[in-house]
């Protein structure tokens, strides 16, 4: 606007506005001006090989100092000054063209006369000495393109950079102009500017603040400018992109602060607003083509969109599951980045698993709608190293023109930390932080410049069945008819069962998540089985239950001998397998006491139950008897004759009903001849292998009755042994 008013103020004076364009426009120099806006403000251009390659020799392209040269009209000049060191040794520099040849150096850094520039007013007047500027170094090129300024230090120690080595420029400019000598903003840019701001000390103590403003072009062609508001940094970089901290492809991830260096070089950062004759002002008219497509995957349960779009940027989709009006913590926000050409159909996929909020599968026939928002100049600011950030950045659209946008942040992973994704837009400034957060660590902010959001649009979760579950309910049975009742709980994406048997000889009756099973007195065993299903996604794995039918025990019990009434009781025994339980006419019973019993027949009965709990029992009977057969006798003869001829040859009682028998036989010196335990067994007439001598012997017999309650008697006499 200066120079058009001067044009105007001398129109039809020629020779003086030819003088006025020759001569060289002061107060258009890009450099200390730009990130230096008054002489008490901090800030210098620094080299740290340590840290990174930002402006050294042979650095990467998104480290470059960059002067962009448009036509072979132009030309730039250069200076600094005031280099600040840790160590010793020759600093160099030099320019590249934009094919990388070596056009101006190496050479040392001027310390004096030209190209040095000695004062903050030198620096701000620019490469003009006509006006109190400084003596330039320049360049005349001889092709059009990216020029870049370069810097070169040895290290401390031998081949290696340490944390103290480093090199601070206090002035530095650059100024491209035309071939009428005219300054031309906007020329000079990098992506991955350093900067010191002098030594770190907590607000309000400190005066090393740094008010620079720097001017970002995203890759879609939109610039903002970042007004730093005079945070405290001592050395930081600052870079822009589209993601963040990193770029994964998670944008929630990405956009996160982190620990440590995190960052990447993307977008260009200019010193001034970017020549709009270079580079163009991207359209902010971003668009949603419909229509939006909803593709479902049942296996997944999740649900695919794919949406179209005019122009790259991204896209915001809020999916509310939760019905209730506003954001609910079901509802769940997707990022994803999209393209204008993203090549096959031309669709964007975005897709969400199928999960709510709080992580939950959302389940089959629940309707969602989504909110989809199209966002348009995404720009990330990730800064490293910035200690205090005690008044925020202040963000403005420059190109389209366009309302201050939104800021927003996620410290979350940070100490001390803030975060703010609904967005802050004080005219003051946004995103603050403290020691704690910012020393060694890379903060991220983002905003982005214009959005449009398409009409809400309402799908339906579909979802395969999962397994129903345990089956509830008894898997084993003895033989024999029995009804059962089964169970299984509700299956979210199930909207019916399906239930089956694979054995025989039962009826089965499904009634949704229970299922009613008669077993007929032949059914076998098999399985019962149970899935899920819907109409959208089918049937889903299916649940079993293994039936069994076992086969009753074999069981028996053995025959009882009669007894007399008055004999004395006994345990009951004799059933097969053991651990089973006796009855006696009907009573459980573990002694059969005939004289409670009575004569007569009495059944015992003999119950058996197995592992798997099936029963079975046998019987027999026990004849209780009365009569003479029942008496307590015993008679004991008082001779025989062990001859030899078959007749009376052994003595011996003749008893019955009686137990405990014992019997000793002496001779007439006392002697003990016999001996015997068993009314059955008598004595032969021998002792010691011989024949015993004619004459009388002395016995004496116990016995025990066997009836209740039992005596024990003892008889004595004489047996004449006769030959």
């Amino acid at each position: 606007m200066i120079l058009l008013n001067l044009r105007d103020m001398l129109k039809g004076v020629l020779f003086p506005v030819f003088l006025l364009l020759l001569l060289p426009m002061p107060g258009f120099s890009e450099g200390t001006k730009q990130f230096v806006p008054h002489a008490t403000a901090e800030g210098q251009l620094c080299i740290d090989k340590y840290r990174n390659d930002f402006g050294f020799f042979n650095a990467a392209p998104e480290f470059r100092i960059n002067i962009h040269i448009a036509s072979l009209t132009e030309k730039f000049y250069f200076g600094l000054g005031a280099i600040t060191r840790n160590d010793t040794g020759v600093v160099r520099y030099q320019v590249k063209d934009p094919a990388g040849n070596i056009v101006i150096g190496p050479a040392p850094v001027p310390v004096s006369g030209q190209g040095y520039i000695s004062s903050y007013d030198q620096d701000t007047i620019g490469p003009f000495v006509a006006d109190s500027g400084y003596n330039p170094l320049q360049h005349i090129p001889a092709i059009t393109g990216d020029y870049s300024l370069e810097f070169f230090y040895p290290p401390d120690q031998v081949g290696i950079y340490t944390i103290s080595s480093y090199m601070k420029f206090k002035y530095f400019d650059i100024t491209v102009v035309d071939a009428a000598n005219h300054p031309i903003q906007g020329r000079v840019w990098s992506k991955a500017w350093q900067f010191n701001c002098g030594p770190v000390e907590p607000p309000p103590l400190t005066n090393s603040r740094f008010y620079g403003t720097m001017f970002v072009l995203s890759d879609d062609s939109i610039v903002t400018s970042v007004n730093c508001n005079g945070f405290i940094g001592g050395t930081f970089s600052i870079s822009s992109n589209r993601t963040g901290c990193s770029a994964t492809g998670n944008i929630a991830i990405d956009r996160q602060s982190r620990t440590g260096f995190h960052t990447y070089p993307q977008y260009k950062i200019f010193l001034s607003d970017p020549d709009s004759t270079i580079f163009p002002t991207g359209k902010a008219n971003p668009g949603i083509i419909m229509p939006i497509t909803i593709n479902n995957n049942c296996a997944a349960g999740s649900v695919d969109l794919g949406v179209k779009v005019t122009q790259d940027g991204i896209i915001e989709i809020l999916v509310e599951v939760d019905p209730k009006p506003g954001v609910d913590p079901r509802d769940v926000k997707l990022t994803s980045n999209v393209y204008a050409n993203p090549g096959g159909n031309g669709y964007n996929i975005i897709r969400w698993n199928g999960k709510d909020g709080l992580g939950k599968p959302v389940a089959n026939g629940v309707t969602a709608s989504s909110i989809i928002r199209f966002i348009h100049g995404i720009t990330h600011l990730p800064i490293y190293d910035i200690e205090y950030n005690d008044r925020g950045y202040i963000v403005e659209v420059i190109r389209p023109p366009g309302q201050k946008p939104d800021m927003y942040w996620d410290d979350s992973l940070l100490p001390d930390s803030t975060s703010n994704l609904s967005g802050c837009n004080d005219v003051f400034g946004c995103h603050f932080w403290d020691m704690a957060t910012g020393d060694t660590n890379t903060v991220n902010s983002w905003w982005y410049v214009a959005s449009s959001t398409a009409p809400a649009i309402s799908f339906t979760v579909k979802r395969t069945p999962g397994s129903p579950g345990v089956i509830s309910g008894d898997k084993s049975f003895c033989e024999g008819g029995v009804t059962r009742t089964y169970f299984i709980r509700r299956e979210p994406n199930s909207s019916s069962y399906n239930w089956s048997y694979s054995g025989t000889g039962v009826t089965l009756t499904p009634n949704d998540t229970s299922a009613i099973v008669s077993y007929d007195v032949t059914a076998t065993s098999g399985t019962l089985a149970v899935s899920g299903s819907n109409p959208d996604c089918g049937t889903g794995p299916g649940s079993t239950l293994p039936i069994t039918f076992y086969p009753p025990p074999q069981v028996s019990l053995s025959g009882f001998d009669s007894i007399c009434y008055n004999e004395p009781s006994f345990p009951i025994s004799g059933g097969t397998p053991p651990g089973g339980e006796y009855t006696v006419n009907g009573s459980p019973a573990d002694i059969f006491d005939p004289a409670s019993a009575g004569t007569g027949n009495h059944q015992v009965i003999y119950k058996y139950t197995d592992s798997h709990g099936c029963k079975n029992a046998d019987s027999a009977t026990v004849f209780v008897r009365h009569g003479r057969e029942c008496e307590i006798v015993i008679w004991v003869p008082n001779a025989f004759t062990p001859d030899g001829d078959g007749v009376n040859d052994i003595f011996r009682p003749v008893s019955n009903n009686i137990r405990q028998f014992s019997m000793k036989i002496y001779n007439r010196y006392g002697q003990l001849v016999f001996t015997s335990s068993n009314p059955e067994n008598g004595w032969d007439g021998t002792f010691h292998d011989g024949r015993s001598p004619e004459g009388n012997y002395i016995y004496i017999i116990v016995y025990q009755s066997s009836f209740a309650p039992p005596e024990n008697t003892t008889l004595t006499g004489n047996v004449v042994l006769v030959r």
